[in-house]
């Protein structure tokens, strides 16, 4: 029962304010700006009321769909001419490339290219023979010659 009484009064809600809006004043104040408001201006201050545009009419309406579709139609056939357009480009272009043998390629700047480092080849000595001990074997003292001894 509620829900049938609450629609009704919503869409009354919604219709009332622009039914009944408050008229808007223009001014310019003391410092020169131009200010637009729907309270009345101060005393003395001589105002304008700006009167909002009336509806369009179902036939303005109507028009103006008209107008919007044709516009639409004409963005789409030219949107199509111009992909027309690139593909046709695309393929002139390419058919250039296959024709024409390629441009030699210019490097500007030096490439960096590791060169192979050389290694001198390593000769291997012999081995080192151990010295002998005592190549000349020195007399040991006796230790019961008197020479030797001190």
């Amino acid at each position: 029962m509620r829900s049938a009484y609450v629609l009704p009064l919503l869409l009354a809600a919604l219709a009332w304010p622009p039914a009944h809006a408050a008229p808007l004043y223009k001014w310019v104040d003391s410092a020169g700006q131009v200010i637009y408001s729907s309270a009345r201006p101060p005393a003395g201050t001589q105002a304008e009321k700006v009167l909002a545009p009336p509806q369009p009419s179902a036939e303005e309406v109507r028009q103006s769909e008209e107008r919007a579709k044709r516009i639409e139609e004409q963005a789409n056939a030219l949107e199509a001419q111009r992909r027309e357009q690139e593909a046709q480009e695309a393929e002139e272009a390419r058919l250039r490339a296959l024709q024409s043998p390629p441009a030699p390629i210019v490097i500007e700047t030096p490439v960096y290219a590791p060169q192979p480092i050389y290694y001198p080849p390593v000769m291997r000595r012999p081995p080192k023979r151990h010295p002998d001990p005592h190549p000349h074997p020195r007399p040991r003292p006796d230790l019961h010659d008197r020479r030797y001894a001190q």
